[in-house]
């Protein structure tokens, strides 16, 4: 599979996201409450990124970084 956006730009421009992978996903309510509560704090400090789809990519490639920092510790 292509990586796209390997620089870490998790949040391209509108337009600019046309060759990402769209997925479902399930979450606990406990974690889609705290979800939408970001989502809300960046609304009200008109922050950028207020999304819910731009805070879970935002997660998931912060938690890659921290698996490949340790993965290259291992060797």
């Amino acid at each position: 599979m292509e990586r796209h956006h390997a620089s870490g730009a998790a949040n391209p421009p509108y337009g600019e996201k046309g060759g990402f992978c769209k997925i479902t996903v399930t979450l606990p309510p406990e974690v889609y409450e705290r979800l939408i509560r970001e989502s809300t704090r960046r609304k009200i400090a008109q922050e950028p990124n207020q999304q819910l789809s731009s805070l879970l990519r935002e997660a998931v490639m912060d938690y890659l970084r921290r698996i490949d920092w340790n993965q290259d510790d291992r060797f």
